[in-house]
C-alpha cells in the first residue's frame, strides 16, 4: 500500500514539474501584440488590442509612388506604436522599439530582428529578403506586405516600419 502511494506522489510531482516547465517556456515566448490581428483593422478593433490611443491626428499619407491618402495617425503604448489608418483600416505602422523599454532596448541589430518577429506573433524562422548594416526587410508575410527594421548607431533595433498592403508603399 505504501509503495503505491509513493508512486502516486512521484507521478504527481513529475506532472507538476512538466506543467511548470511548459508554463515557464510559454511565458518566455510572450507576444508584444499580434500584428496580424491589427493589420487592416478599423481603429476600434485595434484599440481592443493596443489599448486606448494617447494621440490622434488627421493627416495626409504620401506613399513612395506619389499617391496621397487622407489618413488618421494614432499613437499607442506610450508613443511606442504609431498606426496610420488609411481608407478605414490600419495599413501602416511604425513601432519604436527603443520606446518600448525593458528587454526591447537590448535587442541587437540584426540578430534580434527574428526575435522581434516572434514578439509580433509572426514566424521567427522567416528568412529576411534583404539585410545589410542599415536595414533588414521581410516581404510577403501572411497578411503583411513588408516589415523593415532599422538600427541605432549602437547596433540596437531602433524602429520597425510595417506596410500591410503594397498599394500604400
Amino acid at each position: 500500500m505504501k509503495f503505491t502511494r509513493v508512486k502516486e506522489i512521484i507521478c504527481i510531482t513529475g506532472l507538476l514539474s512538466t506543467f511548470f516547465v511548459f508554463d515557464h517556456s510559454a511565458a518566455q515566448e510572450k507576444v508584444l501584440f499580434d500584428l496580424k490581428k491589427v493589420a487592416d483593422r478599423p481603429r476600434p478593433d485595434v484599440e481592443t488590442i493596443l489599448g486606448e490611443s494617447s494621440k490622434v491626428v488627421d493627416d495626409v499619407f504620401r506613399g513612395s509612388r506619389g499617391s496621397t491618402y487622407p489618413a488618421t495617425r494614432a499613437t499607442y503604448m506610450n508613443g511606442a506604436v504609431e498606426v496610420t489608418y488609411l481608407e478605414g483600416g490600419a495599413r501602416y505602422l511604425t513601432i519604436w522599439i527603443q520606446r518600448l523599454g525593458g528587454k526591447y532596448q537590448d535587442y541587437s541589430y540584426p540578430k534580434d530582428g527574428w526575435t522581434l518577429l516572434g514578439d509580433l506573433g509572426l514566424d521567427r524562422k522567416t528568412t529576411a529578403d534583404f539585410s545589410n548594416h542599415a536595414i533588414t526587410r521581410w516581404r510577403d508575410l501572411p497578411g503583411i506586405y513588408e516589415i523593415n527594421i532599422f538600427p541605432t548607431a549602437e547596433n540596437r533595433i531602433w524602429y520597425a516600419h510595417v506596410f500591410i498592403n503594397r498599394i500604400y508603399e
